[in-house]
């Protein structure tokens, strides 16, 4: 009787039915007429079917985005001149369905991890508010929202439901190794091919205007900033992955030793040919932070700073000879031209000190109080700051709200230092995690990259293994205890209990 009886019809069998009729439907309309709306009703439908799928293993959903998105960055876009449509916003997106579809009850964060995301919260509805009564240019504006805000918080949001052990860190950091791999051989190969894709990802070819006719390689994205900066992080994660090869119990020590120094020099040599100086002195930066920063461990620190100075000064020697490296670092004159703009950025929030002129409007904004001039040269059109630029264009609200970010970042990052002395694979976690942090600190006080969503989303995802340690540090000790008292109690009930 069993075998013959009818299944029940319930709403897990009838929802892969009615997704998969207004797929097709969808998709005809799309194939038989590609405008805005039948794109927008088809992008649903398949962020829809992916989250349902990814929610059954949302870790390896995420590291196929992680791999993925340089790759398909500047070709998966409709429309491919503009940014209706991109590979990460409906990828992201479906993570971000996927996290409300799997929401996990019963794990409250830390108390850092929750101060930090509330300070990113108000800064994001800050940025949003300002966005939306930005007039003329609303539309653009929402758009620097969802690319370098909003994603981020998703990309955030994902790394740290999902690395929750020693082992999804590590496998986090691995598709971040993956990513910088990647975005550096398509900048190395655009070096030495002549090709480029910053048009592909709605930029410009930017060709240097110190050494006639070098143009400046951005790898897959439309700027030269977000690729360097991308390559300054995925390498801290790439030292981090190396590194904790020994300390999460893993018997294949080999394979990183051989596989991470590799890799590592890869990005550094794609850092290499973006030709910021900011770039070399990160590169620097992250391996000595990286490689040397162990919580009591002052020596070691010692030691890698010595060497990371020799190796400088052995690569200085021969590049002296370069005529374009010459050039780079004797050019004092962009460093002029970023005072006599921060002159400009103070002069513009002056004009509306509390909420800003509006976001992306700095070089309006600046047509109505002239250039400033310092040491001789003159102001240049963009921010070259993100601290100027959001001053600026958001006032002190936006401005109030970045500095809590960072404060309360800061402190998450000191929570991890704790947790790091009782555990070594947050000890190293905890030096890239810093150097990554430092990286895009320096980068962000003379490069406007605030509004650049690439590398945002990077940062992102470095700060979310932090964040995910430290919260599996916190409930550590309370499952430690738990099952200590699991323990008395199942004593306790052999002591009282009666002889057979």
């Amino acid at each position: 009787m069993t075998a013959n009886q009818a299944r029940k019809v319930n709403l897990s069998t009838v929802c892969p039915v009615l997704l998969a009729g207004a797929g097709t439907a969808t998709l005809g309309a799309f194939l038989l007429s590609p405008s805005v709306p039948s794109t927008a009703l088809l992008s649903v439908v398949m962020v829809t079917a992916f989250a349902l799928v990814a929610s059954r293993r949302p870790l390896a959903a995420g590291l196929v985005w992680l791999v993925l998105s340089p790759v398909l960055y500047p070709f998966a876009r409709y429309p491919q001149s503009g940014a209706l449509l991109t590979f990460d916003r409906a990828y992201l997106s479906a993570l971000a369905l996927m996290l409300l579809l799997t929401r996990g009850v019963g794990r409250p964060g830390a108390t850092g991890v929750r101060a930090f995301v509330k300070a990113v919260t108000v800064f994001a509805v800050v940025f949003l508010f300002r966005a939306l009564t930005t007039h003329p240019g609303t539309l653009g504006a929402l758009q620097i929202f969802i690319d370098a805000i909003l994603l981020p918080c998703i990309a955030f949001a994902v790394c740290r439901r999902t690395a929750d052990s020693p082992r999804r860190l590590r496998a986090w950091a691995a598709g971040l190794m993956v990513c910088g791999t990647c975005v550096a051989l398509l900048g190395i190969t655009e070096h030495f091919f002549g090709y480029e894709l910053a048009t592909f990802s709605g930029g410009v070819v930017r060709t240097d205007t110190e050494v006639a006719g070098f143009v400046r390689v951005s790898g897959p994205y439309a700027n030269p900033e977000v690729y360097s900066l991308t390559l300054a992080l995925t390498l801290a994660a790439t030292l981090f992955w190396w590194t904790s090869a020994s300390t999460d119990g893993s018997r294949r020590k080999g394979t990183p030793a051989l596989v991470g120094p590799l890799l590592a020099a890869v990005q550094i040599m794609g850092m290499a040919f973006s030709l910021f100086r900011v770039a070399w002195a990160c590169a620097l930066l992250v391996v000595f932070l990286g490689l040397g920063l162990r919580i009591g461990k002052r020596l070691r620190l010692a030691v890698m700073a010595v060497a990371v100075t020799l190796g400088a000064l052995i690569l200085f020697v021969p590049l002296q000879d370069s005529d374009l490296f010459r050039a780079r670092m004797g050019n004092t004159a962009n460093v002029a031209g970023r005072f006599a703009t921060y002159q400009v950025g103070l002069d513009i929030w002056r004009s509306a000190p509390i909420t800003g002129v509006g976001i992306n409007q700095f070089v309006e904004a600046q047509r109505g109080v002239g250039a400033k001039v310092v040491w001789g040269v003159r102001s240049v059109q963009s921010p070259h700051s993100s601290f100027v630029g959001t001053l600026a264009e958001q006032g002190v609200l936006g401005f109030t709200a970045l500095l809590a970010v960072c404060g309360y970042g800061t402190r998450m990052l000191r929570r991890l230092g704790r947790a790091a002395r009782k555990d070594a694979t947050c000890q190293v976690l905890h030096a890239a995690v810093v150097a990554g942090a430092l990286a895009y600190l320096a980068f962000s006080v003379e490069l406007t990259m605030l509004p650049l969503g690439p590398s945002n989303v990077v940062l992102a995802v470095l700060l979310g293994l932090a964040a995910s340690a430290v919260d599996t540090a916190q409930r550590r000790p309370a499952r430690q205890q738990a099952t200590r008292a699991g323990a008395e109690r199942a004593v306790r009930a052999r002591l009282v209990e009666p002889a057979s």
